[in-house]
């Protein structure tokens, strides 16, 4: 990893993440730590990683809207959302076409995860890089060692945000903010 460049990182992540891997990356908001969505080994060790209880959902990262509506029911109120927020730092809870469940969809404002997801292909879940009710590291080096040896590749760059994104639950009439973060609603 050191002195690799971004294009090579971007490279290694998306062969480890095809494989079944875990990768930690800055986005637009917080470092995060990701997997691809689909991929039900690989998730289950993020919440083991994360000991995060298995009843709280991870977000999943998109880098286009296509991308989106092969996976949710998107409602007149996320479309108004998505054109005013998206890309950027707003999770917008919708409801699954692949099962009964919610999931929290975001577009993050970040070239590096857009040239990620593009290369896997897919959606890749994208929670914040700590132990579950840490606080969410802002830079690389506030990445905790221990966590980082957690992963199979972290890539090293720059969060711009350095906010949470905001979680609203357009699932519901009025939508909920589950989350205030880095977009206020």
């Amino acid at each position: 990893m050191p002195g690799q460049s971004q294009k090579d990182q971007i490279k290694e992540a998306v062969t480890i993440l095809k494989e079944g891997g875990i990768v930690i990356f800055p986005t637009d908001t917080v470092y995060g730590i990701g997997c691809c969505f689909d991929n039900q080994r690989a998730v289950g060790r993020i919440y083991q990683i994360k000991n995060t209880p298995k009843t709280q959902p991870f977000p999943v990262l998109v880098s286009t809207t296509d991308q989106l509506r092969q996976y949710a029911q998107v409602t007149k109120q996320a479309e108004n959302l998505i054109k005013k927020y998206w890309p950027g730092a707003l999770t917008i809870v919708l409801r699954s076409k692949k099962s009964k469940g919610k999931i929290g969809f975001r577009m993050p404002d970040s070239a590096l995860i857009k040239s990620i997801i593009d290369g896997v292909g897919e959606p890749i879940i994208g929670t914040s890089a700590n132990s579950h009710g840490s606080a969410a590291p802002k830079s690389y080096e506030e990445l905790d060692s221990d966590f980082m040896k957690l992963a199979d590749f972290v890539v090293k760059g720059v969060c711009e945000g350095k906010i949470a994104s905001t979680v609203v639950d357009v699932t519901i009439d009025p939508p909920k903010i589950l989350r205030q973060g880095a977009i206020k609603l």
